[in-house]
């Protein structure tokens, strides 16, 4: 992988590669601007092997018979996930992860809890968040999926680590003129933590923050942005469920961000980043990492 990361293609190459004319390729690259290879010093154009994979991609949607502006959104979508996992994947999960599995599969509350204050005290707020909390709630979602696990040990575990999250983050004493933040679950999204992992970690950059639970009604979404007027709403979604019961809800909660410009909006979770490759919201951020929302 090492070895075509560094690789360089020249245009002649590329064109026999991806089946793309070496005419259709500079057009690309010069309307589009998706790819932008490096020159040498004779003047030839040069290509890595990741401007490779995204005009094979692009060739690929196209001949599904999609706009080029559609191509390239969920190219760049594609590419946006990709980064999230790999940044995720550079933290080796914590041995705590297997231990905490084997406590949720016989309904160990209170071994669950022990597991999770010591983790916590062993890493560090930040990285016990991302080595053992994030992998648990992944490794729970795994074992439901291939009906390892039943539902009722996924919801005594998540709650487990739900309340354990609200005790942490009720240590915070933050300042009343902090900059604040206002997350929303979306309608019908039970999964409320991920959300809840972002909001701790605003709270550990000095941020208020108010959380609003799983599936809010949502007439309350605006009620609450008008009363509460924070600097930055947060939706999360983390199934697809909320856009299957409602196929308007990503425009409408556009508008809503439109109505309020003055305020920053952020839409995200992995339900949000499969839509999203789709239906693109004009007047909210798409967000990846709690970095994303901070910048």
């Amino acid at each position: 992988m090492a070895n075509l990361a560094e690789k360089h293609y020249y245009i002649k190459e590329v064109a026999q590669l991806t089946g793309l004319s070496e005419q259709l390729i500079r057009k690309w690259e010069n309307r589009y601007h998706i790819i932008q290879p490096k020159r040498l010093n004779n003047g030839y154009r040069v290509y890595t092997h990741e401007d490779l994979i995204t005009l094979t991609d692009l060739k690929k949607i196209r001949d599904q018979g999609k706009p080029m502006k559609a191509a390239i959104q969920t190219v760049l979508a594609n590419k946006d996930k990709a980064r999230w996992y790999e940044k995720l994947n550079l933290v080796e999960p914590s041995h705590y992860v297997s231990k905490l599995i084997e406590k949720g599969t016989i309904y160990d509350e209170n071994g669950l809890m022990f597991l999770l204050k010591q983790a916590n005290h062993q890493y560090g707020l930040d990285l016990f968040l991302q080595n053992t909390v994030r992998p648990f709630l992944e490794k729970i979602g795994l074992l439901w999926e291939k009906e390892e696990w039943d539902e009722s040990q996924e919801i005594v575990s998540s709650l487990v680590v739900r309340d354990f999250l609200t005790q942490i983050s009720r240590n915070f004493s933050n300042y009343a003129q902090a900059p604040h933040a206002l997350g929303f679950c979306l309608p019908d999204e039970l999964h409320e933590i991920p959300l809840q992992i972002v909001l701790l970690q605003m709270r550990m950059q000095g941020w208020r923050t108010t959380r609003i639970g799983a599936s809010p009604k949502f007439t309350a979404i605006e009620q609450l942005i008008e009363r509460i007027q924070p600097h930055k709403v947060l939706f999360s979604a983390s199934t697809l469920i909320p856009f299957q019961h409602n196929e308007n809800l990503l425009e409408e909660l556009d508008a809503i961000a439109a109505r309020y410009s003055y305020i920053s909006f952020y839409i995200g979770g992995k339900g949000v980043w499969e839509y999203t490759e789709l239906v693109k919201p004009k007047h909210m951020h798409i967000s990846f990492t709690v970095d994303d929302v901070l910048r």
